[in-house]
């Protein structure tokens, strides 16, 4: 149920807008449009060979002849594991660029002294565009999310890249403001034009968090003393899109000293754009809602009832979107 109208939506999408708007008024030129889109899709060989058979087994069933109709049906059966055969190389392929890319991300982040620390990762596909990493920087430690434009094998190559940049101009940048302009600046070289990089850094030291926003969502904090959940709006331009002042100029720093049991969540689109069977959109609201319901708990069980309620209300929904997120809580 999740994956027949992921393949069916990407013949579609390789009908063409006028085939498939002319598909809408009439089903037998749709049919036939769709058909075509698909043996598009097969190797020129494996096409020719598959029409001819289906045309064979049509003629034996009008006269009736089985031998001629079960030969063609063998026939289609090979090519079909002719064809599954290759679509499992490919995911080989996949898997080995999954295990790479899961290499990289980090498999546990290390508690501080002020803040228990939980996460999740998730791709829409086999490989993303979503990272988020943690580093040690002098007394401090810095929790980073991010998300590359676009979806699949490019992203995750792109991702890959960025992860590296970001790490080691971080061990050579003097403040996290002069980091991200370091990263914009190398990225607007090697980045394909179209594609562009959104970030959010938290730096912890002791019980005060500051924060670095390139494009990315705002970060969610949820106030013990107030007993709000609300997110930290601050200026911040995507990497990738521009250089110069008017991107150094756009990077605000934000700092809160947090209290006890104080939570922040640091977290990609595809969390509160994660969309149902009906189109709707699992939103900002109910996100906020979760972390003020679960705020008493601890990073790992907050972290859960985000997962849960995603997945409930995602149902059999295809996943549009790569998933990410960290929680802090002070402790």
């Amino acid at each position: 149920m999740r994956e027949t109208p992921a393949r069916y939506k990407y013949i579609v999408r390789n009908m063409g807008k006028n085939e498939a708007k002319d598909g809408k008024h009439h089903l037998i030129t749709f049919v036939k449009n769709f058909v075509a889109a698909f043996l598009s899709k097969l190797s020129p060989v494996i096409r020719i060979i598959y029409a001819a058979t289906i045309l064979y087994f049509f003629i034996a069933m009008l006269q009736g002849i089985w031998e001629m109709g079960l030969f063609a049906f063998v026939v289609v059966n090979l090519l079909f594991m002719f064809e599954v055969a290759d679509k499992f190389t490919a995911r080989d392929e996949l898997e080995v660029a999954r295990d790479v890319q899961s290499g990289l991300i980090p498999s546990e982040i290390p508690e501080n002294n002020n803040f228990g620390v939980s996460f999740y990762y998730e791709t829409a596909n086999e490989v993303g565009g979503d990272f988020f990493d943690y580093l040690r920087k002098d007394n401090s430690d810095v929790y980073v999310v991010g998300d590359i434009s676009g979806k699949g094998m490019s992203a995750a190559l792109y991702m890959v890249q960025v992860r590296l940049l970001i790490r080691y101009i971080v061990e050579k940048g003097d403040s996290f403001k002069s980091v991200i302009s370091g990263v914009n600046e190398a990225l607007l070289k090697h980045l394909k034009k179209g594609f562009f990089f959104t970030s959010i850094f938290a730096v912890t030291e002791d019980k005060k968090i500051t924060f670095f926003r390139a494009g990315h969502n705002p970060a969610l904090y949820y106030s013990s003393n107030e007993r709000e959940c609300k997110e930290i709006n601050q200026n911040g331009m995507g990497i990738g899109l521009t250089n110069g002042p008017m991107f150094s100029d756009s990077i605000e720093e934000v700092s809160i000293d947090t209290n006890s049991n104080d939570v922040v969540l640091l977290y990609s689109d595809g969390l509160t754009e994660t969309m149902n069977n009906v189109s709707e959109e699992f939103g900002l609201l109910r996100l906020k809602e979760i972390l003020v319901r679960h705020s008493h708990e601890s990073p790992g069980q907050i972290r859960d009832a985000i997962v849960n309620e995603i997945i409930k209300f995602r149902g059999y929904a295809q996943v549009h979107d790569d998933l990410t997120f960290i929680v802090l809580k002070s402790k």
